[in-house]
């Protein structure tokens, strides 16, 4: 498939992949966040088991997966799109292109699947007592409050999400690029420019180095690049953006006002800051971890593999194209 449908894919795989592992933890998670009173995580964890057993916390993976394959495909495609186009700005350094980029390419995919995300938040923290699927929760949810209420929180939304992702993705980009200077310097920019006059010089080192860092995956043991830069970039996002995420988890449940600031000041001055402002920050850590590792580790493997499908389906039309010119050359000279 052609590259930007392979981005597509792979980031539709990570995000499915990721958020299916991590559920518990993200139920957990949130609902400690959109609660006001001061439930503990294992308390909070007894209430959610009491709720409807174990497979209470995993309400709304239907809605998180549905959501997530979408808006994980568009984030990755659309993080090498404005990548691309803003290496095209002199002015700007490559740290700032990754971490602009990033940035918009949260708002871009949080823009366009904001109704799954609010449904996946409001099953998550309310339908695991009503025990009720996800076409019959959204059919019941635009009854009672009407379709606006699929939007509630998306401004907060959108505002958390560009610090949060351009600082993720941007993170990431940071160290892969970091790392593939490292491990090999041999001018593998250079052979990758070969016979790519048309392209970018910026892309084709956007090329290249994730070439590098595909080839240290593949050679290292343990736990791979692709998963240590991705768990230090989760974890670097949400500690920086973690009273934004909070606020618009709430947003969305009706639980908070749609500024941002005016909603963290209230909440700092009634709650404070670590059992307001930072609550369930921990556990977020727990679960941003694994999950933005295996999100990044998933997505750098099923892109290699779909990368190799079309290296092995070009190098063989190349072979059978060869082949046919070989036996039509005898040909030619009999005729001579």
């Amino acid at each position: 498939p052609p590259c930007w449908i392979r981005h597509l894919i792979a980031g539709a795989a990570a995000g499915a992949i990721s958020n299916t592992v991590v559920a518990p933890l993200d139920i957990l998670r949130l609902n400690l966040i959109v609660s006001s009173d001061g439930r503990g995580v294992f308390r909070m964890a007894k209430d959610i088991y009491a709720r409807g057993g174990l497979a209470a916390f995993w309400y709304g993976n239907s809605a998180d997966v549905i959501r997530t394959v979408p808006s994980s495909a568009i984030r990755f495609y659309t993080f090498a799109l404005y990548k691309g186009q803003l290496a095209g700005l002199s002015f700007l350094p490559p740290a700032a292109v990754s971490l602009l980029a990033g940035g918009f390419a949260g708002m871009t995919a949080m823009a366009a699947c904001f109704p799954l995300e609010t449904v996946r938040t409001r099953m998550a923290t309310l339908g695991a007592a009503q025990g009720v699927r996800l076409v019959d929760y959204i059919r019941q949810l635009v009854a009672t409050d009407g379709v606006g209420a699929l939007y509630r929180g998306l401004t907060p939304s959108l505002i958390s999400v560009m610090p949060y992702f351009a600082v993720r993705f941007g993170c990431y980009d940071i160290l892969q690029g970091w790392y593939a200077a490292v491990v090999d310097s041999s001018g593998a920019t250079a052979a990758a420019s070969g016979g790519n006059g048309e392209r970018s010089k910026a892309q084709t080192r956007s090329d290249s180095t994730r070439a590098r860092v595909r080839a240290g995956l593949e050679r290292g043991g343990g736990l791979s690049p692709a998963a240590t830069f991705g768990m230090v970039a989760g974890m670097c996002a949400s500690t920086t953006t973690f009273p934004f995420e909070l606020v618009r988890r709430r947003a969305m449940v009706g639980h908070s006002e749609t500024n941002p600031i005016t909603a963290m000041l209230r909440i700092y001055r009634e709650e404070g800051l670590r059992r307001g402002l930072y609550k369930g920050f921990g556990l977020s850590l727990i679960k941003v971890a694994p999950s933005s590792a295996v999100t990044f580790l998933a997505y750098e493997m099923c892109f290699s593999a779909l990368t190799k499908i079309v290296e092995d389906r070009e190098a063989s039309q190349a072979k059978r194209e060869l082949a046919i010119v070989e036996r039509e050359e005898p040909a030619d000279t009999a005729t001579d």
